[in-house]
């Protein structure tokens, strides 16, 4: 018999758990933000009541739509990632790089176009190998700094 405390099932991993809620909701906040300004900056803006509701409604129509793309996109980065790393045994950039590309696919599946997909993948794995080389932030690492380059 399984024991569940607060949907904590005993053998389960609790850290990933939390990863895909906070990541979730993250993207979900961020999402949120972007489609409400995407909203407000892609409607004209007039000075009567009556357009002015108008662009309220799109605007939060936007911020939903984007909030909830976000959220999904986050939470199947942090699954495939946490998916690749149980399958391989090992936590390294192509675990992240496996995780980006399914988000590359899953947001061209949304869209319905099979080569915005096929394009996604790739690029979306390129960004986060970049950001893997230059240690998670978006510098070069250390040691590239410390060399002197010739030019």
């Amino acid at each position: 018999v399984r024991m569940s405390y607060l949907g904590k099932a005993e053998g389960s991993n609790p850290e990933f758990s939390q990863k895909l809620v906070h990541t979730t909701i993250g993207s979900g906040g961020i999402g949120f933000l972007l489609g409400s300004t995407r909203g407000m900056l892609n409607e004209p803006l007039m000075e009567t009541s009556a357009s002015m509701r108008s662009v309220t409604a799109k605007s939060w129509n936007m911020a939903a739509r984007e909030a909830s793309l976000f959220a999904v996109l986050g939470a199947v980065y942090v699954t495939t990632e946490a998916t690749a790393k149980d399958v391989r045994g090992t936590d390294d950039g192509y675990n992240r790089m496996i995780g980006a590309c399914v988000v590359g696919l899953t947001a061209g599946a949304r869209k319905g176009s099979f080569p915005q997909a096929a394009m996604a993948c790739p690029a979306f794995a390129a960004v986060s190998a970049m950001i893997d080389a230059c240690d998670a932030t978006l510098r070069p690492p250390m040691e590239w700094q410390k060399e002197k380059h010739r030019y």
